[in-house]
């Protein structure tokens, strides 16, 4: 049986020939502490403007919790390992750091991520 953080559903359907696949979960292996990465569609994806913003989040402790959250997602979220814990975080990004701030606010996030020098401006 597959771990199902917060009872999220989804579905795990079969890849054809061409399409592309989501991360695995050896790719959640990898991550090392205070590592993370950012998903779209399942595939890992970087910026180089703009401003990366979660509106809602789960906690973890397992690889197979982090990647069945990832799943849940629809694979369009960002994931960060620190001391133990997944972090997975759908988001996504937005143009202007007013827009990401007034997101991250009503989302009661701690921060926003600045794509253009990867730092962090807290809400």
């Amino acid at each position: 049986m597959l771990d199902n953080p917060g009872g999220l559903c989804y579905n795990i359907g079969t890849v054809k020939k061409g399409e592309n696949k989501m991360i695995n979960i050896k790719s959640i292996l990898k991550l090392k502490n205070n590592d993370g990465l950012t998903l779209k569609k399942g595939k890992k994806i970087t910026y180089k403007s703009g401003w990366q913003v979660a509106t809602e989040g789960v906690e973890v402790t397992t690889p197979r919790e982090a990647i069945n959250a990832v799943k849940a997602y629809n694979g369009n979220c960002g994931i960060w390992f620190a001391d133990g814990v997944y972090y997975i975080d759908k988001s996504h990004r937005v143009n202007t750091k007013r827009e990401a701030l007034q997101i991250g606010k009503a989302h009661n996030q701690i921060s926003v991520l600045n794509w253009r020098n990867m730092g962090l401006v807290y809400c």
